[in-house]
């Protein structure tokens, strides 16, 4: 909780739409990731990695979901946060790693999907539960790790009431922030949309895969490029001019206090995604059965040849 030194902040400007956004996030989803999860179990059945990567991005999710009480009684008070600094830290670090995690998660399970369709027995034969679960757990460490190197370097000295807000941002945490939203957001985005324009093309070669079937996974492909785009973009969009900005302007209480409301309302339409995962998890239900279809097939061919 940092001292505030801009005084032309309007901390009640994003207070109504944050707290009815994330009551509405937390009501929903909620209820719909743990049905989610809970269906799991018919997954685990088969030998695929992918219901091990949609366990840990729907356990991100609910993580990030188990936060948002706090999150509504501080912006339902115009950010003031009332429950001590001890839980200030780990909330905001509980909640940052929850949603980076969830990023990445979803990038696994693209991945997933494509090596799955387009390099069927060499997934088959390297992408053993072992492997599967080391990167899980090495995801999850690595994401911790970098969450803890921003808040040691951007954290600052601890004081109420306000959680984690210091404005403005030095120009040192700028450039840290600039950093880390790239390998959030640009590449990421990139290796979706990598990831959906060479599936498609493999699709297109398939013969074992029905035309239906083609359709409904290049579709789902396109969703994940679209939702991720849609949830995630305008706040690193946001993220980048702000602290671009700070760069340029330097320590600037006139640019932090208009680029304030922005930047609170689309960090809040990130937990959007914890609503959109439950329904993404539908479809990747369904891809199993394909995938398991189409690595029988090339195996049958690699015997044929053999």
């Amino acid at each position: 909780m940092n001292n505030i030194s801009c005084n032309n902040i309007d901390f009640s400007s994003d207070q109504t739409f944050l707290s009815v956004l994330y009551g509405f996030v937390f009501c929903i989803g909620l209820p719909t990731n743990c049905l989610a999860l809970y269906g799991l179990y018919r997954l685990e059945k088969t030998d695929n990695a992918l219901p091990v990567y949609v366990i840990n991005l729907l356990l991100s999710d609910l993580l990030q979901i188990s936060m948002l009480p706090l999150w509504i009684d501080y912006y339902s008070h115009g950010h003031v946060w009332r429950f001590g600094v001890t839980a200030c830290v780990f909330v905001c670090f509980i909640s940052n790693v929850s949603l980076y995690s969830s990023i990445f998660f979803l990038c696994c399970i693209s991945l997933e999907r494509y090596l799955a369709i387009t390099h069927p027995l060499w997934y088959r034969n390297l992408h053993t539960p072992k492997l599967t679960a080391m990167t899980c757990v090495g995801l999850w460490v690595a994401v911790t790790l970098v969450v803890l190197m921003d808040y040691l370097i951007g954290l600052g000295t601890v004081t109420e009431p306000q959680c984690l807000e210091h404005y403005p941002r030095k120009w040192s945490y700028a450039v840290l922030q600039l950093l880390l939203k790239t390998f959030t957001f640009p590449l990421p985005l990139f290796l979706l949309v990598f990831v959906h324009r060479r599936t498609r093309v493999s699709l297109a070669h398939s013969v074992s895969v029905s035309a239906e079937e083609k359709k409904r996974i290049s579709s789902l492909l396109a969703l994940v490029v679209i939702i991720f785009t849609l949830v995630f973009g305008p706040h690193h969009l946001i993220v980048f001019v702000k602290y671009i900005g700070l760069i340029v302007l330097g320590e600037n209480c006139e640019f932090e206090s208009r680029i304030f409301l922005c930047y609170q309302v689309s960090g809040g339409l990130g937990s959007l995604n914890s609503l959109l995962d439950p329904v993404l998890y539908i479809f990747l239900c369904r891809d199993v059965g394909v995938f398991s279809l189409l690595s029988e097939s090339y195996k049958a061919m690699a015997r044929t040849k053999s």
